[in-house]
């Protein structure tokens, strides 16, 4: 989208959207010009306490550096980059009176400082490198151009009138709790370590702008001077390709008002409420396709405006094969569904179809989402169990494996019952290895997910989705290979799976259970294909962890090798929920008995041990650990 639609398009929503008398709609001026104009020109910038601390995660810094890289790699010069709302307040402490509080836009304002900040430290960096090889008139160019980069946009010369001084300060301040740490970010000066989460995240952008953004671009360079350009197009590039639109109010009020409307947590701009108004419009002259529309929107707009944008999300990349940021779903959506201007009955239908088919996906999504399973009882397949049904709860409620519902929803319109349930149960045994043990790239496992989404709707319309099926596991198992190895598996199960660890116990629970239903597969030789047992359906959330050493054994029977291993994945099974048993801190010859009768068959196995001690617990731990690789494999 080019800085001048986004910029009209932002005028109109400003004043048309938000209910402000005409005078407050004379204080609400937006403009688009490039960050660097904005960074360079504007007044400071400053973060209102009551704002959220800084919240990008992982993945939306890395949709930011992809943004950067195309933005390089196409040579666009007006690439948008979203809007910001602030509110022009007066400071009579400085010279310069006037300042920004930001109201909404922080978390991209932030990250585009942190990237300048990059900028200056990889200069100076450079620096370095050029004397170390002798060459000082490149190392004062790039002290230069560190100084130039820091002062014009970094910083700025505050003048405080009232103490008499001049001091250097950032042209943003974060909030209170966050501040400290930015400004240490930006000065490249050490900071106590400190457990706020925010700290950590403004941390970890840091580090991924410089390791996956300049690394990158500077990486395939050895000479300084090579290197020195690449800087200079980057920083040159984000600073006048990149545009944001500005909307700055002069009165709060009518600022805070502004706010609630182009906040994605307000109800009046979100993206399905756009995309209702849209859709509707387009049906004007059609009352009877504008009806039956308007009563779908009702249907996916019932729980409220959040509820149906979270669909939206998750929607648009099972259909595109890859996800939008906020700033550009409605957008995106609007060109994938409804870039249409209806001009005959025909038309306007085809408007009216689109709407229906989004609220039966939306419904069949609502019920993925909760991991209740979305086939009705005339659907179903015989040849479908009820285990294989209750693989969809783990996935997504246990393991907590939301990153999966963009494929889920593809597969639940695309292919029947019994496909999909072997889908849940592959991207089950994935979730557990790759993502929740290993701590894999969400990512690598997302950009997999988004384009086999979009590939079996296209094989669903050719009915040919045997080549998507098998590209779907290859890619998976590749993922595996190179971020979840055999090795790197059984390390972090020892490491993870703890009882110690409380946030874990969902993942041990999903540990027994699962091997338990391969247990008679795992007896015989584990000869090909693993095959599971589907006789009974446990709920996991009823199953008890056991220890098998006891928690708090009794003077007598406290063995040391196995006190500081108690809470350990090799000290551990858990007793089915039938068992209804409760063994305590009982010794090991007093439970044999009790695991002699247990339905679990991995605990049953307990009983046939002659004792527990340190060789029995090492013994099982290894056959854990073996018995693991061969069941959660793609």
């Amino acid at each position: 989208m080019g800085a001048t639609s986004c910029c009209d398009y932002m005028q109109c929503v400003a004043f048309r959207d938000v209910s402000v008398s005409p005078r407050s709609a004379a204080s609400v001026k937006p403009s688009s010009l490039p960050v660097g104009e904005l960074l360079e020109k504007r007044s400071p910038f400053r973060v209102p306490r009551y704002q959220r601390p800084y919240a990008w995660d992982t993945e939306r810094i890395d949709e930011f550096i992809d943004d950067i890289l195309n933005l390089l790699d196409s040579g666009e010069s007006d690439h948008f980059f979203g809007s910001m709302v602030a509110i022009q307040i007066t400071d009579h402490s400085q010279a310069s009176t006037l300042a920004h509080e930001v109201v909404d836009g922080q978390q991209r304002l932030t990250t585009f400082y942190l990237l300048i900040a990059r900028i200056v430290k990889t200069a100076r960096t450079l620096q370095h490198e050029a004397l170390d090889a002798g060459d000082e008139r490149l190392a004062i160019r790039l002290d230069i151009f560190a100084e130039e980069t820091s002062n014009k946009y970094l910083f700025y010369e505050r003048y405080d009138v009232e103490e008499g001084r001049k001091t250097l300060e950032p042209r943003l301040r974060l909030s209170k709790e966050d501040d400290p740490k930015f400004r240490a970010l930006l000065s490249d000066t050490p900071l106590n370590s400190s457990p706020r989460a925010s700290h950590k995240l403004l941390q970890d952008a840091y580090d991924q702008i410089y390791d996956k953004l300049i690394c990158k671009l500077l990486g395939e360079s050895t000479e300084v001077s090579e290197k020195f350009k690449e800087l200079q197009r980057l920083r040159e590039s984000i600073l006048w390709d990149t545009f944001i639109i500005h909307i700055v109010s002069e009165e709060r009020q009518s600022g805070y008002r502004l706010f609630s409307v182009l906040n994605d947590r307000g109800k009046r701009l979100a993206v399905a409420d756009l995309l209702r108004s849209h859709t509707l419009e387009q049906l004007d002259g059609y009352p009877k396709l504008q009806e039956d529309a308007s009563r779908r929107w009702d249907e996916i707009l019932a729980e409220g405006s959040p509820i149906a944008d979270e669909f939206l999300v998750d929607y648009l990349p099972s259909m595109t094969g890859g996800r939008q940021s906020p700033e550009r779903l409605f957008g995106a959506l609007k060109r994938e569904l409804f870039n249409l201007s209806p001009t005959n009955q025909a038309e306007a239908a085809l408007v009216a179809t689109r709407t229906q088919a989004l609220a039966d996906e939306f419904q069949k999504f609502q019920l993925i989402e909760k991991g209740q399973w979305p086939y009705l009882a005339l659907e179903r397949d015989p040849n479908v169990s009820d285990w294989q049904r209750a693989r969809l709860k783990r996935l997504v409620v246990t393991l907590k494996h939301k990153l999966s519902l963009p494929l889920l929803l593809a597969a639940r319109m695309c292919v029947g019952e019994r496909e999909f349930a072997e889908l849940v149960h592959l991207l089950e045994k994935f979730a557990f290895r790759y993502k929740n043990i290993c701590d894999g790239h969400a990512t690598a496992a997302s950009k997999h997910y988004y384009s086999m989404a979009k590939k079996l709707r296209q094989a669903a319309a050719s009915s040919d989705s045997t080549s998507t099926w098998t590209e779907l596991r290859t890619g998976l198992r590749q993922l595996i290979n190179e971020r979840a190895p055999d090795d790197k598996f059984k390390a972090q199960l020892v490491e993870k799976l703890r009882y110690d660890h409380s946030s874990q116990r969902g993942n041990i629970r999903e540990f027994f259970t699962t091997l338990d239903d391969y247990w008679s597969w795992l007896q015989m030789g584990a000869q090909g294909s693993p095959k599971y047992s589907s006789g009974s359906v446990i709920d996991i959330e009823q199953a008890t962890i056991e220890h098998i050493y006891p928690q708090h054994a009794s003077p007598g029977d406290k063995n040391p090798h196995l006190e500081e291993r108690k809470h350990r994945l090799g000290n551990l099974s858990y007793w089915d929920p039938r068992d209804n048993v409760t063994a305590g801190n009982k010794s090991f010859s007093e439970k044999q008995s009790l695991f002699k009768l247990s339905k679990s068959s991995c605990t049953q196995a307990l009983a046939s041990l002659p004792v527990w001690d340190l060789g029995q617990y090492k013994s099982r731990l290894e056959t854990l650990l073996q018995d693991a690789c061969k069941v959660f494999v793609i």
